[in-house]
């Protein structure tokens, strides 16, 4: 598995210090967070400082708006505009979101994302995104739903629902169980990924632990002593012979080269462990 880094890691520094780090470190490519671009230009600097560095821009943040009727037809277009710019770039994956479903506080992600979307919404969403999807494949870029709070694809369930519905090998899903781990509606990190096996066209990598006041979650981790057991996540990729690509993205506090650093040894470490015991457990 290749394993890029997650731009938005460092989203308090200039785009140039994320590629520095990322080829510093030994990473095999860079997913371009929306902090660090906005047009055409950012994105050609960026693919100037991949050249400069020897590091790919593996993949672009973006997403729609489809739940939004003043927003939506102008986030198709601007969707569409993103997977131009990824086939210009040579960027082979888009990561975003169809939506976003907040209630009344977003903090509270258990009351927000899919319980608040319904069959009609869905299948509309579903409907509307196929558009999107054969543009995506005219372009030969794939898109990814991150299973993320606050969408409409917030859990496994939610998200298979919506690919299923959509019905486009060029739309698969991006597990992220650091963000399934604080989505109490969810079936947990493990039994999400085992769920969209079938789907998955890349992967987050991020770890957390409830507060310490147990009203909130702190990202404040490294992958390896957060609340989520990564090897049992790579042994069941392994299984179901996912070898694309991988993404560590860090949303914590502190020096994010610091996570950057620790977090891709780590991850190295108990991919090869996984190989070599054959998944033992």
């Amino acid at each position: 598995m290749d394993i890029v880094l997650h731009s938005y890691t460092f989203r308090s520094y200039s785009v140039e210090r994320a590629f520095r780090k990322a080829a510093e470190y030994g990473y095999d490519g860079i997913e371009l967070s929306v902090v660090h671009y906005k047009t055409e230009a950012d994105i050609k600097k960026a693919h100037e400082l991949s050249k400069k560095y020897h590091v790919p821009i593996v993949a672009l943040d973006h997403g729609t708006d489809l739940l939004n009727k003043d927003n939506r037809e102008a986030s198709v277009e601007k969707m569409k505009w993103a997977i131009d710019m990824a086939a210009k770039f040579n960027v082979p994956i888009i990561n975003g979101t169809i939506a976003n479903a907040v209630g009344n506080d977003w903090t509270k992600y258990g009351e927000n994302g899919s319980v608040l979307v319904s069959e009609e919404q869905y299948q509309e969403m579903a409907k509307r995104y196929q558009e999107i999807a054969e543009y995506a494949e005219a372009k030969k870029v794939m898109i990814v739903f991150e299973i993320h709070m606050n969408t409409p694809h917030d859990t496994g369930a939610s998200t298979l629902k919506l690919l299923e519905a959509i019905g486009s090998d060029w739309v698969k899903a991006c597990p992220d169980p650091g963000n399934v781990y604080a989505t109490p509606t969810s079936e947990g990190p493990l039994a999400c990924v085992q769920m969209v096996k079938d789907h998955i066209g890349f992967f987050h990598f991020k770890n957390v632990r409830k507060s310490a006041l147990g009203n909130g979650y702190d990202y404040s981790y490294l992958l390896e002593n957060g609340a989520i057991d990564y090897y049992k996540i790579i042994c069941e990729l392994i299984k179901n012979g996912y070898d694309g690509p991988v993404c560590i993205e860090y949303c914590g506090e502190g020096d994010p080269a610091f996570a950057a650093d620790k977090d891709i040894k780590y991850l190295r470490n108990i991919i090869k462990d996984a190989l070599l015991s054959d998944c033992l457990l």
